[in-house]
């Protein structure tokens, strides 16, 4: 086995973050070996003026990555699971999913408010996911959704540049940088807004015939993190999606089996197709509710702008 491994990684400060808590991780593990971080810029950080839809949707934030590993310039990648699509390129695959942080997203807002009622009347609100933009919508139709794009610190910018009342982020990636949001309020959106499917999850991608490297990624895997987001990726791979797309998804383990909501909406928040699902552990937890909402008619609702 050789000494060294080299990480892929995106160039932003949340994924050199993450990349460097899968790289303490396995150094804690393999103290004899070396692991290095190589930082690419990927179209999805070239491009921030366009929305993800524009400039190619699907694995916007993956490809040059798996371009790399491919060609073997790499040995691993981490990324935020919720950016892999559900499809992987032949000869790659993820080889571990550590723990999973926070799944949910919550509002960063100018003043406090303990639930979405309590924003003012047509309240603009920063994102540019179309999944948090239409399950806003659909519990407030009264507001103004402001696309915005950028890190953190660009989008806590945006509510006082462009007037903003709040602006929607993923607790996972504030937890994890130990952001300081003053003079800023944070309301939890876990009881308002289904998350993407493998939201607070990393997954790391290697070359499928890469044993070495595969089992030094054993050492980090997380079975019930794994099993929870094989049951949400089924449920978007049988819709024919991407994170990009209005689909929430969410997955958790308990003393009789696993649990699932899915939902599938439409950009404005007026189709909505949400769905319950309990059962053992098989990808076709999440494949039953995705047919079962295309039976309803739920397709019609990812014809997005």
């Amino acid at each position: 086995m050789k000494t060294t491994f080299i990480i892929g990684t995106r160039k932003s400060k949340l994924a050199l973050c993450q990349s460097q808590l899968v790289q303490k991780q396995l150094q804690t593990r393999f103290p004899q070996l070396e692991f290095k971080l190589q930082p690419i810029v990927t179209e999805g950080d070239r491009n921030l003026h366009d929305s993800l839809q524009k400039i190619g949707g699907k694995g916007v934030f993956v490809k040059e990555i798996e371009h790399e590993l491919l060609s073997a310039k790499i040995d691993f990648a981490v990324h935020s699971l919720k950016d892999v699509p559900p499809v992987l390129p032949q000869g790659l695959t993820i080889g571990a999913v550590p723990k999973r942080a926070s799944a949910f997203d919550c509002l960063i807002t100018v003043a406090p408010i303990k639930s979405l009622a309590d924003l003012p009347q047509n309240a603009r609100i920063g994102t540019n996911s179309l999944r948090r933009e239409g399950q806003l919508l659909h519990a407030r139709p009264d507001l103004v959704i402001v696309p915005i794009r950028g890190n953190v610190d660009t989008r806590l910018a945006k509510i006082a540049s462009e007037n903003l009342a709040g602006i929607v982020l993923a607790e996972a990636g504030l937890d994890r940088l130990a952001v300081d949001i003053a003079p800023y309020y944070r309301y939890s959106l876990q009881d308002d807004i289904l998350p993407a499917t493998g939201q607070g999850a990393l997954a790391i991608e290697c070359r499928q015939a890469d044993t070495d490297t595969l089992g030094l990624l054993a050492a980090i895997h997380d079975a019930q993190t794994a099993s929870c987001v094989q049951i949400e990726r089924a449920f978007l791979k049988a819709l024919g999606g991407s994170c990009n797309f209005p689909i929430g998804a969410y997955a958790t383990q308990n003393a009789l089996g696993y649990e699932f909501k899915g939902l599938v909406a439409a950009q404005d928040g007026t189709a909505w197709y949400p769905i319950e699902n309990r059962g053992p552990l098989t990808a076709k937890l999440g494949k039953t509710a995705a047919d079962t909402l295309i039976a309803q008619g739920a397709l019609a609702a990812l014809a997005v702008d």
